[in-house]
């Protein structure tokens, strides 16, 4: 496996880091880790996917916050303000 180069390390001294999300979207037929990356804001993400072992290191090399159902539920409706209302 590669390795997995930090984005944003921490800065010296500790402290201004801008916090890692994921949020698991699903695995896919191959067994690949579906999921959502943020740094700072949950609602703009990259939706990426990795190999299982693969993610369990990009995880912790980033020091991710997992999202919980609410938090996925909160970002999901922040991020239908940006959808075309389709009975509009």
């Amino acid at each position: 496996m590669g390795e997995v180069t930090r984005l944003n390390p921490p800065p010296r001294g500790g402290g201004g880091a801008l916090q890692h999300y994921v949020r698991v979207t699903r695995a896919d037929h191959r067994g690949f880790t579906e999921f959502q990356f943020s740094i700072g804001d949950p609602t703009l993400y990259l939706d990426m996917t990795l190999p299982p072992a693969a993610f369990t290191e990009f995880c912790a090399c980033h020091a991710v916050l997992h999202l919980d159902a609410a938090q996925a539920a909160r970002v999901d409706a922040l991020d239908s303000r940006w959808h075309a209302d389709a009975d509009a």
